[in-house]
């Protein structure tokens, strides 16, 4: 005896069905609406993107204020931490690529290999100064940054100021 009708398991697989659509209808309004704030801030910027972007979160107000709209989703519970700094990077690549937003665009980056050479490399350290850190810790920023991964750069940035007195970015 059967209890389990046809019927019953094509009512099952329909509803899943339909919450998966629903699931990517809501996806795809929160893309949007991410997208109108990346719009916002392209029609705002009124200065190359790179100095549009210096800075990090503390220093520069556009990078706080996106930081400040994913951090309100995670502190909601609406998103994990990891997932709001993920947006955060989307955000930036969909902004200075000029791409559409996806939250997955973070994943997308040019591997190392397609990203331009840096002049340095990287050697036997043997003595060195505060000067030299600081101009380690900016290269490092800087092929963050080429390798798209502004978020990291920023976090780094973040760090040396608070860790390190009078730290500035060498240029």
């Amino acid at each position: 005896m059967s209890v389990i009708n046809q019927s019953i398991i094509s009512n099952v697989i329909k509803s899943f069905a339909k919450g998966a659509k629903q699931a990517q209808d809501i996806r795809e309004a929160q893309d949007k609406a991410i997208q109108a704030a990346v719009d916002a801030f392209t029609i705002a910027c009124d200065k190359p993107k790179a100095d549009f972007l210096k800075g990090n979160a503390k220093s520069n107000d556009a990078r706080g204020q996106v930081k400040a709209m994913f951090d309100s989703l995670v502190e909601a519970g609406y998103i994990g931490k990891s997932a709001g700094v993920n947006y955060q990077t989307s955000f930036w690549i969909a902004f200075t690529e000029a791409v559409p937003f996806q939250r997955d665009l973070y994943n997308g980056r040019k591997p190392a290999s397609e990203a331009k050479e840096p002049k340095a490399k990287a050697g036997k350290i043997e003595s060195t100064d505060r000067k030299a850190l600081d101009a380690t810790l900016s290269k490092a920023i800087k092929q963050a940054r080429l390798l798209g991964l502004t978020e990291f750069a920023a976090d780094i940035v973040d760090l040396c100021l608070e860790a390190l007195d009078d730290f500035k970015e060498v240029e």
